[in-house]
């Protein structure tokens, strides 16, 4: 199971900040003060199916059950994170996906069957596939050189996007280098831009290696 602990540590290290909650509007003159309740955290559903998943899965010997128990404790730890913070829901939800299948994937190897009906892959399924499909719009900055920068980033981010297994991802990095930096004049809009399709290839990099075509 080890692989799908690291998943999760690396994940979390790519939560969102807290979002930050907008003030209560004032009451109107004359009426009574409105009582603000809080929202109730938005618990990853997700993570409770895997959760679920876990606790009735078959397993060969009691030893491997209980290695696959030890998976489940990285699920309960993102519910308990999401219970504490006001966290973006739809990124907690994709680390609960990513997560589970690693979970299912070394189940596999050692075994064990995990609880997943046809109906809640696909589910799953569909929100990995609307987080992975974004992609950062590519806008001309007005600097020619900062958008010569974009451009090449743009090219290499669309490449791999369209990867479906490791070794293409390796010729991609390649040409990494191949981009160079932005000028010193560059403004931070071209700055932020380049950032923003780094983030976009980084995105399809990751399904690659933990949905599409993961590590042995």
């Amino acid at each position: 199971m080890k692989r799908a602990i690291v998943l999760v540590a690396l994940l979390a290290c790519k939560g969102d900040k807290p979002r930050e909650q907008a003030p209560a509007p004032a009451p109107a003159s004359g009426s009574a003060p409105a009582i603000v309740v809080d929202a109730a955290p938005t618990v990853p559903t997700l993570c409770q199916l895997g959760a679920t998943a876990v606790d009735k899965a078959t397993c060969p010997t009691p030893e491997v059950r209980a290695n696959l128990a030890k998976a489940k404790k990285s699920l309960d730890g993102i519910v308990q994170t999401v219970g504490q913070a006001a966290a973006d829901p739809e990124q907690f939800q994709v680390m609960c996906a990513q997560l589970v299948l690693a979970i299912e994937r070394d189940a596999k190897k050692a075994g064990c069957t995990l609880a997943i009906s046809d109906v809640e892959r696909k589910d799953m399924m569909a929100i990995l596939d609307t987080w992975f499909a974004r992609r950062t719009a590519v806008t001309q900055t007005g600097d020619a050189a900062a958008d010569a920068v974009i451009a090449r980033i743009a090219a290499v981010r669309d490449a791999t996007c369209e990867c479906k297994d490791a070794t293409c991802l390796e010729r991609v990095d390649k040409q990494l280098i191949s981009i160079g930096t932005m000028p010193p004049s560059a403004p931070q809009a071209a700055r932020d831009l380049g950032a923003k399709l780094l983030e976009d290839a980084a995105r399809c990099a990751n399904r690659v290696r933990t949905v599409t075509d993961p590590p042995p």
